[in-house]
């Protein structure tokens, strides 16, 4: 014992102990894992070869673009050779008296500066096709993040849907499975029919069977989610509650579009380059001027020609048409691609315009939708306080307030749906216009306090989790409903 209390008060072991303390003091507590729905959608960012391929295309865009801007500079070109040469010619036959041929080591190179200083400005449309073409394929990309953002955000409210639904359903059979026990002990006083039993029965499988589909559903949601991130949910998803600054009707909406999505700027780029490049294939009519600087040395021996020097500065000039008309038909072909970039640039403004127009019909028919279930809703709860009242003066049967509490917890289910509907109808608005990802970026999206609940959507709270206490009674509702559930008062 006193070797321990030695040892824990030594200096070292002191020195540790501090030490370790204060690492443990700076060290973060690390938070419960949750994945907001911005963090999924940049998950599928880096994960799906879509955004990829997009990335790649606009890098292969700024190649050619670099390619092209190439052209205004000069071209250097040279060429050595080195060998030996046979020779027979007048110059060989003019200085050997023998044979009247020759034999020499030979050296020979050149060098040349060309540069165009003409060509129909062919070079400056080449350039801004090239640019067009990269401007599109940016363009490309954000609609190609615009399409997989819209597909994980609904994949991501699915997930988020279904596993509170789930858990919704199973407080519902919670709450109904306390009925059984109650009707056993009816049936056998004789207290009601069996037929009462049998239908609360059918009941509990009509609710197992939509628990059945809502779990279908979720593994569904699941496997979308994986596809798009790559990978299954991080802890528990966050239900986003942001201020997407929606537009204030459809033709705004659809005013907004028309300028700024990414599918409409990259058809007009498209259309762009196109337009370039027949300006291009209309350069071929005319002639081509090029500068060049060049030097010219060739050595070998006398007998076969001797050395020779050529220098040159000039400028040049060729012209060349066919004479079967292709110039002619590559213009005309150009302008054609030209007039087919305009025609789906138009296509693309329809399209979206109707996807607008699509998302916010339905965007408008949810909300008609859940405000009515929201008021069915509020009767459906007045209609079981007053079948509870009913069941407890013996006026109705315990089957008539289990259908009350059933149908109460149904419409608890489609509301619970409706609000998951709602958030993606606004989603889905965004999508169509082109503007879903810029609003789910922390920058943009600034989150706000949830809503405190109106009187007019209700919370879904258990009803009567005290019954299962007094389940023993046995008696009908009709002759002591008040001693099934004392509590109710």
């Amino acid at each position: 014992m006193m070797l321990f209390y030695k040892n824990i008060t030594s200096i070292p072991y002191i020195i540790a102990l501090g030490l370790s303390s204060a690492i443990l003091s700076l060290s973060p507590v690390a938070p419960a894992s949750a994945e907001s729905l911005h963090e999924a959608v940049e998950a599928t960012l880096g994960n799906h070869p879509r955004h990829e391929i997009a990335v790649l295309q606009i890098e292969q865009a700024e190649e050619s673009r670099k390619e092209q801007r190439g052209a205004f500079f000069p071209t250097l070109r040279g060429g050595a050779t080195v060998g030996r040469v046979y020779g027979d010619n007048s110059t060989s036959r003019g200085l050997s008296v023998t044979r009247g041929s020759g034999y020499s080591w030979l050296g020979e190179g050149n060098i040349a500066l060309t540069q165009n200083l003409f060509n129909g400005l062919g070079t400056v449309n080449k350039n801004r096709a090239a640019d067009g073409r990269e401007a599109a394929a940016r363009y490309s990309k954000d609609d190609v993040r615009e399409m997989l953002a819209s597909e994980t955000v609904l994949a991501y409210m699915d997930v988020m849907r279904t596993e509170e639904s789930l858990s919704f359903l199973g407080k519902q059979k919670a709450a109904l499975d306390k009925y059984e026990p109650q009707f056993s002990v009816l049936v056998e006083q004789g207290a009601v029919d069996s037929t009462d039993q049998t239908q609360a029965h059918d009941a509990l499988a009509d609710l197992q069977s939509v628990q059945s589909e809502i779990e279908s559903q979720n593994h569904s949601a699941l496997a979308r989610y994986r596809m798009m991130t790559g990978r299954a949910p991080v802890g528990k998803l966050v239900k986003p509650n942001l201020m997407l600054d929606m537009p204030a009707d459809v033709d705004m909406a659809i005013g907004w579009a028309l300028e700024n999505h990414p599918q409409i700027l990259a058809a007009s780029e498209s259309a762009h380059a196109a337009w370039h490049d027949s300006l291009v294939e209309r350069s071929a009519f005319l002639p081509k001027i090029d500068s060049e600087l060049s030097y010219y040395k060739k050595e070998q021996d006398d007998i076969i020609g001797g050395e020779a020097t050529d220098a040159r500065a000039v400028v040049k000039l060729n012209w060349a048409l066919s004479t079967g008309g292709v110039e002619a038909a590559k213009f005309r072909k150009s302008r054609k691609v030209y007039q087919e970039s305009l025609a789906q640039r138009k296509d693309n403004e329809l399209t979206i315009i109707n996807n607008i127009r699509e998302s916010w019909i339905t965007k408008d028919k949810i909300a008609q939708q859940h405000g009515i279930t929201t008021r069915r809703l509020n009767l459906a709860r007045a209609l079981m306080n007053t079948r509870r009242e009913q069941f407890e003066g013996g006026k109705v049967s315990l089957l008539q307030l289990m259908q009350a509490h059933s149908q109460y917890y149904a419409l608890g289910l489609e509301k619970l749906q409706l609000d998951y509907a709602q958030h993606n109808g606004d989603y889905m608005v965004l999508s169509a216009m082109g503007a879903l990802y810029s609003r789910l970026t922390p920058q943009v999206a600034l989150a706000v306090v949830a809503p405190e609940l109106k009187e007019s959507e209700p919370e879904i709270e258990d009803f009567c989790e005290h019954q299962q206490e007094h389940g023993h009674k046995g008696k009908s509702g009709k002759q002591a409903g008040s001693e099934l559930c004392p509590e109710s008062e």
